[in-house]
């Protein structure tokens, strides 16, 4: 008995061992080079915080896919566009893509380089009406105080449209000019899915053989506590983002009178076929670019953490444990359940031969609208109970972009260029939500998804909420990033074979 112990006791303290080497040898990386040899670029910071709370007077709101808009307030935006960025109208293809949505095409001085493509969306999401009196400052009145520029839009997502078109007015000004093609891409229905803007727009460049070297969109951010496990300052890059869809289940079931009621009913089966759906969510794995952000993280993490990170051939399920005791470190890891409507009956003394419920599915990489249509029926085990895509409508996930690219690198190093001695890590993200970015998914490996805006506490908070704002500090910086990354993409030169 001695004896086991001792061997038990040795094998402990290799193990041990082990994953204290392998934790040691995860640590912070050198300090990187960050794009501060990029030429400033002049910018007049009280005329963009001017130009942005000018756009954001426009409400320009998707309430549905293909449903009503206010074309008044688009064709306005577009018109004020002209009038607050006169070089860049006098210098760059201006094209209307479906009427509302705007393509702007810049063209470079090497026409056999890859274009880039820097990506916004001009519509918002609306305001809800209870809402309304919470608001420090009206949801569309522009206004400029305390330091900041409010409005809907402030964030989400206008200041990367006026930010970026900023950044090409002051770079002309200066007598710059590309090296390759830069488009500028707006689509007007990205809050409702971007079918009738952003995938006409990239269905256009790809008909013209457009092959980006690099796309960049709206979807990460640069904060403080944004994942689990990364107390610091950092930002987190979309490489991938999860796929989207809702399914209606529809239960049938004999009506009749409330006094009599039917062994099956429609709301019981229905309320059961929920039921079974929130008791059986999707599988969890920590794989693809959820493990790439976990295995990023690691070096910025305490030691204990790093530790279990670092040894994850032994400490998988503990971590994933750990993860899924936060919500958000728990949707990163599968795809995502959620109840989002009901509709029965007419009466209350009156059985509805039909009840509905829609649920909403985002979707891991790995998985499919197809794969996740099948589960679903197959948990809901009820021939009575059908289950049908809503409108339609089902998104995919989106290929996962690369990290060792130079536009990775390129990204890096303009970012970093944002918090100057700083250094902040820069992760690789799973974006929940979608953009406009995922219509290049099957066109480009390069597609990356960061708004390059420094959010303060409560900011995430505002973006579709109440009170969004943006500081004029940190548009300026977003201004400056984006005429860095412009000035940058130079270095986007693929390695020789």
């Amino acid at each position: 008995m001695k004896r086991v112990l001792a061997v038990f006791a040795v094998v402990v303290v290799a193990v041990l061992g082990v994953m204290v080497v392998r934790t040691m040898r995860v640590a912070p990386p050198p300090p990187a080079t960050t794009a501060a040899a990029v030429p400033a670029t002049p910018i007049d910071t009280a005329a963009a915080a001017e130009h942005l709370a000018g756009a954001l007077r426009f409400a320009t709101v998707s309430l549905a896919s293909g449903g009503p808009i206010d074309t008044a307030a688009f064709l306005g935006l577009h018109a004020y566009l002209q009038q607050s960025y006169p070089r860049v109208h006098a210098t760059l293809k201006r094209e209307l893509v479906n009427g509302l949505s705007l393509l702007y095409t810049w063209v470079g001085t090497d026409s056999t380089l890859p274009p880039a493509v820097i990506m916004g969306h001009l519509d918002v999401v609306p305001v809800p009406a209870p809402n309304l009196a919470e608001w420090t400052h009206a949801p569309f009145s522009g206004d400029i105080a305390e330091g900041f520029i409010w409005g809907r839009g402030a964030l989400d997502d206008k200041s990367t449209v006026l930010a970026s078109l900023e950044a090409v007015e002051a770079l002309i000004g200066t007598g710059f000019q590309p090296s390759r093609t830069v488009y500028l891409t707006f689509g007007h229905d990205e809050e409702v899915g971007g079918r009738y803007g952003a995938r006409l727009i990239v269905q256009e460049l790809v008909g013209r053989g457009v092959q980006p070297a690099m796309v960049l969109d709206e979807g990460g951010f640069m904060g403080a506590g944004l994942l689990p496990g990364l107390s610091q300052r950092a930002a987190i890059v979309g490489v991938a983002e999860k796929g989207y869809v809702s399914l209606r289940l529809t239960a049938a079931a004999d009506g009749g009178h409330s006094s009599m009621p039917t062994e099956r009913t429609a709301v019981g089966a229905l309320s059961r076929a929920v039921a079974r759906l929130e008791a059986t969510p999707f599988p969890y794995s920590l794989d693809g670019p959820t493990l790439s952000m976990i295995e990023a993280m690691a070096p910025y993490m305490p030691f204990g953490q790093r530790l279990m990170v670092a040894n994850l051939w032994l400490t998988r399920p503990i971590v994933m444990q750990g993860l899924r005791a936060n919500p958000l470190g728990a949707a990163i890891m599968h795809t995502t359940t959620a109840p989002t409507m009901l509709t029965a009956g007419i009466k209350d003394n009156v059985l509805p031969p039909e009840a509905q419920a829609v649920v909403n599915f985002r979707i891991r990489p790995g998985e499919t609208v197809q794969s996740v249509r099948e589960r679903v029926t197959q948990v809901v085990n009820d021939p009575g109970v059908t289950v049908a895509l809503l409108d339609s409508v089902g998104v995919d996930p989106s290929p996962v972009s690369g990290t060792s690219t130079p536009a990775w690198a390129l990204l890096g190093r303009t970012i970093r260029a944002m918090a100057p001695g700083e250094q902040p890590p820069v992760i690789p993200y799973l974006v929940m939500g979608g953009t406009d970015a995922k219509f290049w998914g099957p066109h480009s490996d390069k597609v990356y998804r960061f708004l390059p805006i420094p959010l303060g506490d409560g900011d995430r908070g505002r973006v579709h909420g109440v009170n969004e704002r943006v500081a004029i500090a940190d548009l300026a910086t977003s201004v400056d990033f984006f005429a860095r990354l412009l000035r940058g993409l130079d270095t986007l030169q693929e390695p020789t074979t």
